[in-house]
């Protein structure tokens, strides 16, 4: 039930959030490049539990956005779930 509020959450996620977030952790994402990614994850139905999924997000981040971003944004979702006990879920 958890995965699928977390999952419904990233869905719902606007580019302002986004871009909050990305100042509150220091992961740098204009309104714009927070748009084209909520975008590809929901058209490509991403599955954040999902290792695949993870590194494609993760490759089009690279790619879109830039690699330091890339490599800043995983870093910072393994943070993440280590500090709310969900680290095995990835």
């Amino acid at each position: 039930m958890l995965k699928q509020l977390i999952t419904t959450r990233l869905y719902n996620a606007t580019p302002n959030e986004v871009v909050s977030y990305s100042h509150e952790y220091q992961v740098p994402i204009n309104h714009k490049q927070a748009t084209m990614l909520l975008d590809f994850i929901k058209q490509n139905k991403i599955d954040p539990f999902s290792e695949k999924d993870r590194l494609k997000t993760f490759k089009y981040i690279e790619q879109k956005i830039g690699s330091q971003e890339a490599k800043q944004a995983s870093e910072l979702l393994y943070r993440l779930a280590k500090q709310y006990n969900v680290d095995d879920w990835l």
